[in-house]
């Protein structure tokens, strides 16, 4: 989240629905602006990446940002935003933060049941389909896409991705973080 902060202005806007991350995103990507950062509180996922393409067609001259989680990333419909993003020539930045799961479910049953039957046998019900390609989706719309799962490539596939997006063409970054 650092390294993404570093290629971005301060009227560039984030749209966080990396749950379980929202710590690092909001610690790490400093807004000096108002209304340049928008998380998820309460509301259901599934909306970063419509918000983002509507503020970009709102504000064309302003880099969007879409971070979510790979289980929020399902539910945003992905192929129509990459859809509408081709279409509209709404070139947006898309980062997953893939885990394979979904760490919300894991922590809630942790802090409800922390002896439960599900901790005592690290099974939560909460994994999603592993080495799913996410850069698949967005490349059949066009988009730049790049898979990341070394820590030391960070600041490079950063860079390239936003050089896209800059040059007009949505971009995608996948990047493995810690299973979950």
């Amino acid at each position: 989240m650092a390294e993404l902060a570093n290629v971005l202005d301060d009227e560039d806007i984030i749209f966080n629905e990396a749950v379980t991350n929202t710590p690092a995103v909001l610690m790490q990507i400093p807004r000096r602006l108002p209304n340049t950062a928008f998380n998820t509180n309460g509301a259901g996922l599934g909306w970063s990446g419509a918000m983002a393409l509507g503020a970009k067609l709102a504000a064309p001259h302003r880099q969007m940002v879409q971070i979510a989680g790979d289980g929020s990333f399902y539910f945003c419909n992905p192929s129509s935003v990459f859809a509408v993003s081709r279409q509209y020539r709404l070139p947006i930045f898309s980062v997953v933060l893939d885990n394979s799961g979904w760490s919300a479910v894991k922590q809630s049953t942790l802090r409800v049941y922390p002896d439960g039957e599900a901790a005592t046998a690290g099974e939560f019900e909460a994994e999603l389909a592993p080495e799913v390609d996410f850069g698949k989706i967005p490349q059949a719309f066009g988009a730049y896409a790049e898979r990341l799962s070394d820590p030391a490539d960070v600041p490079a596939a950063i860079a390239r991705c936003a050089k896209e997006v800059r040059g007009g063409r949505t971009a995608l970054l996948h990047a493995r973080v810690t299973r979950m």
